[in-house]
């Protein structure tokens, strides 16, 4: 469409740092590289922010950080895509050559990176910008055959490059002529004396060679490898650390599972503070610091003169696990997460909830909040958890089998399972209570605090069961009947006749099966309605809608598994899939996919949706983080009373700039004048998708307009309008 600065969508990513897989050090920085994206540390003022695929990664999931020749830092990541970045003048680089295949480790030498690879060492030109040869086998091959053999990490010494491997170290020159051949690779196993051919890191330290293994550490001496310790722990990684204060010589730092050891002075090996465990990556400085990554938690230097690790965290969400979002009133995300529990973001700060807090269960499958704005959390143990806020903080009550509320599964009474909730529009929550061994599978908690069952053998009328035990979802349809998705037996509904206190007119005797109404599958994911009234069913195998008693297929999905269904404020609809967001516009087709390949959408399998109708926001969950996606779909005013519009003044410094005229009515228009009275810019129905309007400062030439005050005029077609004054500034 001409002149629609709105559609240019904005993305933003929210991860936990997760676990950093790798660390490598500048003059200046520290960076990290996790599967939540990178850490950036300032070391002398200690900042840290974090870097992700909204801000210029090609993906989130780094396995490998390395600084070159010329200060740029390179990231391998999980798909071996590799980029390459200057810090300084914040420019990126996308290397392809690597695509596909599984990178280990990035070890930069003069204008050549090293690139450990799960078949071998690749070297990869930096000002040529190409892959020179690759090592395939290291001479490690045995019985006369070829192998690939895998580069667990890759160190360099001066000329020496020496490579650890499942299947022993290989060692050569890089000053000899042809790396490919075999015989140029000197090999080391166990029948020279290592105490495993698992080996995960070798480390030169004044000459003396180190390897970490999955059974401890040995030493080359004289042509041979002898324990040094750690006999039968797994040796995760290692690195020298120079003289300092603390250390008289240059030494060996290694972590495992238990901590972080240096090697003293007498031979011993000595544990550096206390890490409870949790260490995941390692690196020294220059200066003899020590950096680790925790799992988790960030960034760690060790304080010599405190003897503590100092941990540099940002503020996060408490994991990358988004099962349910939800909004409250004041426009705070709340977040179910599977291993984490409940997260609270306000827009500025992340809060987490979990069993050392408050609640009965990390593992949180559902959130919806009630007409009180109280935020309601479904578990898969603990049962419901119920946030109200009081006294600027929130005071946390649960239903489980302990209050009676609930009741757990036949395997284990104690052990509650809500995987459902809803919410009817007499402010009455519904919960389904999976597998209850009292068979009352669906509840209601009514406003007043009483509730009301409903049991899966509960005979009506019609003389059919209510649903199977192995509930899915759940959704409440603008008539207040009840919509229950199974696993097995598609869809029941349950229709109370608005009589919640009177059972005998209940009628169950409606549904959608396979066999009765073809649907795609009896083993529903999701259920929605939209505003229309229309009810979509999501399943294993694709999406039916049902309106007016008829079932109809939905086809052009970019994958058939349905996780989520969402409805935006313009009663579009979203569907989450395993690779990623198929969107269904309003006539019915699909024009729409978001994936990580053609957008930043943080991960593939979309899990979870909440919609800001004020703002047109769309919050989307994934299994690997959370992505913000901005959009013009804001849900119209009732009339232009409240027409605004933002930012003013109006200063137009970069191309990106944009003006804001929000809160419009339903079918309305802007025009924009200036001082003059001159029309400068129009824009009309076919521009505005939501209820609100966006100038990016230019005129219907395209042409930047001057500095002024500028009017911004709207008005619908049943005669409403309302205006507005911005000073544009013109940088």
């Amino acid at each position: 469409m001409k002149g629609i600065f709105s559609q240019e969508l904005e993305w933003k990513s929210f991860t936990n740092v997760g676990t950093i897989r790798d660390i490598a050090i500048d003059g200046g920085r520290v960076w990290s590289g996790s599967n939540g994206g990178v850490l950036r540390l300032q070391t002398q003022s200690f900042d840290i922010a974090k870097i992700t695929n909204t801000e210029g990664l090609s993906s989130n999931e780094v396995v490998a950080v390395e600084i070159d020749h010329r200060g740029a830092v390179w990231f391998a990541f999980f798909n071996g895509v590799l980029n390459r970045y200057w810090p300084d003048d914040n420019v990126w680089e996308v290397v392809e050559d690597y695509r596909d295949q599984v990178i280990t480790d990035i070890v930069a030498f003069g204008d050549s990176l090293y690139i450990g690879l799960d078949f071998g060492v690749s070297l990869y030109s930096i000002d040529k910008r190409e892959v020179k040869e690759t090592y395939v086998n290291l001479g490690l091959s045995s019985g006369g055959n070829v192998q690939k053999i895998g580069a667990n990490s890759v160190f360099i010494n001066g000329l020496e490059i020496w490579v650890a491997t499942n299947q022993g170290i290989a060692q050569s020159s890089l000053d000899l002529p042809n790396l490919q051949a075999p015989a140029s690779w000197r090999q080391y196993t166990t029948s020279h004396g290592l105490p495993t051919n698992f080996i995960n890191k070798v480390v030169v330290v004044d000459g003396l060679p180190y390897a970490a293994t999955r059974r401890g550490v040995a030493r080359l001496v004289n042509g041979s490898w002898e324990n040094t310790g750690f006999e039968a722990v797994n040796v995760i990684s290692g690195d020298v650390v120079s003289a300092n204060a603390f250390f008289s010589q240059n030494t060996l730092v290694i972590f495992t599972d238990s901590g972080v050891y240096y090697l003293d002075s007498a031979g011993q090996w000595r544990l550096l503070g206390s890490t409870s465990g949790d260490v995941t990556a390692l690196k020294t400085d220059a200066a003899g610091n020590v950096w680790i990554g925790r799992r988790n938690r960030g960034l760690a230097r060790f304080d010599f003169e405190t003897q503590t690790w100092v941990t540099y965290e940002t503020n996060s969400p408490a994991s990358n696990n988004f099962k349910g979002l939800a909004l409250d009133s004041k426009g705070r995300l709340w977040c179910a997460s599977q291993v984490a529990g409940v997260d609270m973001f306000d827009g500025e700060t992340w809060r987490n909830f979990n069993t050392s807090n408050g609640i009965t269960s990390n593992d949180q499958r559902v959130v919806i909040v009630d007409a009180q704005d109280r935020v309601w959390f479904g578990s898969w143990g603990g049962g419901i958890s119920v946030f109200e806020e009081s006294g600027g903080d929130f005071v946390i009550t649960q239903f489980n089998h302990r209050d009676g509320s609930l009741a757990g599964f036949t395997g284990d009474p104690n052990f509650v399972l809500v995987n459902a909730l809803g919410l009817d529009q007499a402010g009455n929550v519904w919960a389904l209570n999976r597998e209850a061994i009292t068979l009352q599978i669906l509840v209601t908690f009514l406003t007043t605090g009483n509730r009301i069952y409903f049991s899966r053998n509960e005979l009506t009328a019609a003389n059919e069961a209510l649903f199977s035990p192995f509930v899915t979802a759940l959704e409440i349809d603008n008539g207040g009947r009840v919509w229950i998705g199974t696993e097995n037996r598609g869809v029941k509904v349950l229709n109370h006749r608005n009589t919640l206190d009177n059972k005998n007119d209940d009628l169950v005797n409606q549904g959608l099966t396979v066999s009765g109404d073809n649907i795609f599958s009896d083993f529903i994911t999701a259920l929605k309605e939209d505003r229309d009234g229309v009810m979509w069913i999501g399943t294993d195998q694709g999406v039916n809608f049902w309106f007016n008693s008829v079932v109809r297929n939905q086809f052009g999905l970019i994958n058939t598994n349905v996780n989520v269904i969402g409805v935006d404020a313009r009663n579009r609809k979203w569907f989450g899939t395993p690779s990623g967001i198929s969107v269904l516009d309003n006539d019915g087709v699909i024009r729409t996919n978001y994936t990580p390949g053609n957008s930043p959408l943080v991960s593939g399998n979309v899990i979870a949706f909440a919609f800001n109708e004020t703002t047109g926001d769309v919050w989307i969950g994934t299994t690997n983080g959370l992505s913000l996606l901005r959009t013009p779909f804001t849900a119209p005013q009732p009339n232009l009373d409240l027409l605004s519009g933002y930012p003013n003044p109006f200063i137009i410094d970069d191309p990106n700039d944009r003006f804001i005229i929000t809160n419009l009515a339903e079918g309305s228009s802007v025009v924009i004048y200036n001082s003059s009275g001159a029309r400068v810019r129009s824009f009309g129905l076919q521009d505005i998708q939501g209820a609100q309007a966006f100038w990016n400062g230019r005129d219907e030439n395209g042409d930047i307009v001057p500095s002024g005050i500028y009017v911004y005029l709207a008005f619908t077609e049943s005669g409403l309008s309302a205006t507005g004054k911005v000073a544009v500034i013109r940088r």
